[in-house]
Formats: structure tokens, sequence, C-alpha cells
């Protein structure tokens, strides 16, 4: 069993081209293509849906908000939707994975970047900070 006090909180950063969207989305689209990610959200107060494009994704991950819960217990977390995960997410537990070694030196320019959804969130391991776009 794992003690409480040995848990390192991932540290994020809130994306500031995601403050002009209030609330948390529904994720319910992904498209990718080998260059780049689409992903569609619905956001509660929005009519149409938003569309964020993530370019040079080496990996990506959706999971269920539940095995997150590192993320959802840390008091000091960033607010909004959109996060920069700056220390302590899935990109530093990849770099410490046994089976990791041939990517290390690949991926230690790379961003780790947050998409949290109602009820599913996205990891992504990317180059470059996400574009998002309206119809």
């Amino acid at each position: 069993m794992t003690n409480k006090s040995q848990i390192e909180y991932p540290i994020t950063e809130e994306l500031n081209i995601s403050k002009k969207y209030n609330g948390i989305p529904e994720l319910v689209d992904l498209n990718f293509d080998l260059w780049i990610l689409r992903v569609k959200l619905e956001f509660p107060d929005l009519q149409n849906p938003v569309y964020l494009s993530f370019k040079n994704v080496e990996s990506f991950r959706v999971l269920d908000e539940g095995s997150l819960m590192e993320f959802w217990t840390n008091k000091e977390r960033s607010k909004g939707w959109l996060w920069k995960v700056k220390k302590g997410g899935w990109h530093d537990q990849e770099k410490n994975r046994r089976g990791f070694e041939l990517s290390k030196e690949l991926l230690k320019d790379y961003d780790e970047y947050m998409v949290v959804g109602i009820g599913i969130c996205l990891n992504l391991i990317g180059g470059t900070e996400p574009i998002i776009t309206e119809p």
C-alpha cells in the first residue's frame, strides 16, 4: 500500500487559449491520422462544438477521470479544462518506465497536455501547444 505522503501530485498550468470557454467539455470524437490529433469538444453553454488540433503527437491516451485521481486530489490543481502538465504526469511516469528506454532521448523536448472532460480525459505527449477552432 502506498503512503499518501509519498504521492507526488502533478503540477499543471491552465493554457490561456482555453480561458474563452467556460465549464468542462465532453470529449465526443477523436481523429488521429499520424500527423494531427483532432478532438471534438461540446460545452454545455455552447451551441456549436469546439475543435482542438494537436500536431507532432508522439503518444496519447484516453482515460476515465477515475483513473487519474492524483490530479483531482491535488488541492493546488489548475483551473479550467486544458492544461500543460509541467511535472508529475504521464510523461514523467513513462520516462521512468524501464521499457521506455529508447524513447527517452526522443521525447525530452516534448510536453504533456491534458484535456479535462466530463467523464473522459485525454493526456497527450507532443511537441506543440494545441490550436482551438470553431465552426
